[in-house]
């Protein structure tokens, strides 16, 4: 799962609560539609060293909320707070991603005057990109496999008046 697979998430969950609306995407154009929103991923976005063959990644989107203006050009902050409370409420529970479940912490301020943000926050662990574990690898066809600890038991009897002997020691 990548953090573009969860952004996917993110905007479907979004784009639920108001499927009339548009979500504009990475960049807001200057004659947006309202009411609509704009979400983007943060510089904060990535991933660190968590071992030699897992990461950690950091997620961070936020959303800007758009409502309808009246005949003076102002938004209600009524209802860009009760658009932001409907996002909070959409992202309590995990969101599903793929064969993965994440929580997804949503976070806002007060709406000011013509504004209103929700910043969406995850992490999780997942597989190194391009690792492949050397303990667990395939060899490569038509070589022969790997090995590590190998021990040879081998029992010798000679004629009927010798006993047995172990040779392994």
């Amino acid at each position: 799962m990548t953090y573009i697979d969860l952004l996917e998430a993110i905007a479907g969950k979004i784009a639920a609560l108001w499927p009339e609306r548009t979500i504009y995407r990475d960049f807001c154009p200057a004659d947006f539609k309202r009411p609509s929103s704009f979400l983007w991923v943060s510089p904060e976005t990535g991933y660190r060293d968590a071992s030699i063959g897992l990461v950690a990644w950091t997620f961070e989107a936020e959303l800007e909320l758009f409502s309808a203006t009246d005949a003076y050009d102002a938004e209600s902050t009524e209802a860009l707070r009760a658009d932001q409370a409907a996002v909070l409420a959409a992202f309590g529970l995990p969101i599903t991603v793929g064969d993965r479940t994440v929580m997804v912490h949503a976070m806002a301020d007060s709406p000011g005057p013509g504004a209103a943000y929700v910043i969406f926050t995850a992490s999780w662990i997942d597989s190194r990109p391009g690792y492949t574990d050397p303990d667990t690898a395939m060899p490569p066809a038509g070589t022969a496999p790997l090995m590590e600890d190998y021990q040879l038991n081998v029992s010798v009897t000679s004629g009927p008046d010798r006993e047995e002997r172990d040779d392994a020691d």
